[in-house]
């Protein structure tokens, strides 16, 4: 049998098993349009499962805080003065406030709250530290700066600000009494069972301290989120105090009422009984806050509220 030569293409048989260039540019534009389409839906996507993420773990606070009154009868207030030196005198609001929590605390002892080593700091906390304060307890920072770490509150119903320890530089004050001003590692942690708390499993990366005055406070799970949570006390029904949302990135708690007014007197405010905390979402902006009504958009000048996370509403405002 004579072996078979091998078929020689013609030039239009080779044409037709290639793609042409006017096909090749086809596929590239229906990949783009497909990308075009898919790109956004993926974000949509993503960012609502970060929004499910945030509702949910402001749900996981309130559970805190509910186990925080359990054990101290009240909610947290979201404003206190506090001061490490016996010998502070203190006003009768903060004192008063330490002993619904603590009836037996010894205010003449002095107590390193913040963990740096000395006991002459006066720890003013406003809305988003007093959550981080009362549901991780005393903290410190980590030596290299990198982190906060909270420790829960003694047990010892006369000093519950007793600060466990922590690893850093003695920074000439000899902390541990060792005589030298070395570094050192306390055997303590925030689990151990003379301690409360911490109440919520914070998350020490994210952690900062967004008015440099070395009491953390906490960022939501949106990626390079720039302001922490707000919390406002109603004060078991008493009533939000306008100083304490003064200082805040808000002018206003969330109210019951049209929003494009301001909120009165009369204005009947959202968990008048409990508290309110606030996710800035992923827009990195709180606004102005006041009036909210599900039914009503937001006016110009306010929009960027509408991303906003809260506990009395499930999801983002809008």
């Amino acid at each position: 049998m004579k072996p078979q030569s091998p078929k020689i293409l013609s030039a239009s048989q080779q044409n037709r098993r290639a793609f042409t260039l006017i096909e090749l540019m086809i596929v590239i534009v229906i990949i783009l349009i497909l990308l075009g389409l898919l790109i956004p839906a993926i974000g949509s996507v993503r960012q609502a499962a970060l929004r499910a993420q945030v509702r949910t773990e402001i749900s996981n606070l309130e559970a805190a805080i509910t186990a925080f009154k359990a054990d101290f009868g009240i909610d947290p207030p979201s404003g206190i003065i506090l001061y490490e030196s016996g010998s502070a005198t203190w006003d009768q609001r903060n004192k008063g406030l330490i002993r619904q929590m603590w009836p037996q605390f010894d205010f003449g002892k002095d107590k390193d709250i913040n963990g740096d080593g000395d006991v002459v700091d006066v720890i003013t906390l406003n809305a988003g530290e007093c959550l981080v304060f009362f549901l991780g307890g005393v903290f410190e920072k980590a030596p290299d700066g990198s982190a906060f770490r909270v420790y829960g509150f003694s047990k010892n119903p006369a000093q519950p600000f007793l600060n466990p320890g922590h690893t850093s530089e003695d920074t000439g004050n000899d902390i541990d009494g060792d005589g030298t001003n070395g570094t050192y590692t306390s055997s303590l942690t925030a689990t151990n069972s003379s301690r409360r708390g911490p109440y919520f499993e914070f998350n020490n990366g994210r952690f900062v301290d967004s008015d440099n005055d070395f009491s953390p406070e906490y960022l939501d799970a949106f990626p390079s989120q720039q302001l922490p949570y707000l919390y406002f006390s109603s004060y078991n029904g008493r009533g939000y105090r306008l100083g304490e949302v003064t200082g805040s990135p808000l002018n206003y708690v969330y109210y019951q009422g049209d929003p494009a007014s301001a909120p009165t007197t009369s204005s009947q405010a959202f968990k008048p009984k409990s508290y309110q905390i606030i996710s800035p979402g992923a827009d990195y902006q709180f606004g102005t806050g006041g009036n909210f009504d599900s039914n009503k958009n937001f006016p110009a000048g306010r929009t960027v509220e509408a991303d906003n996370i809260t506990n009395f509403v499930n999801g983002s405002l809008k």
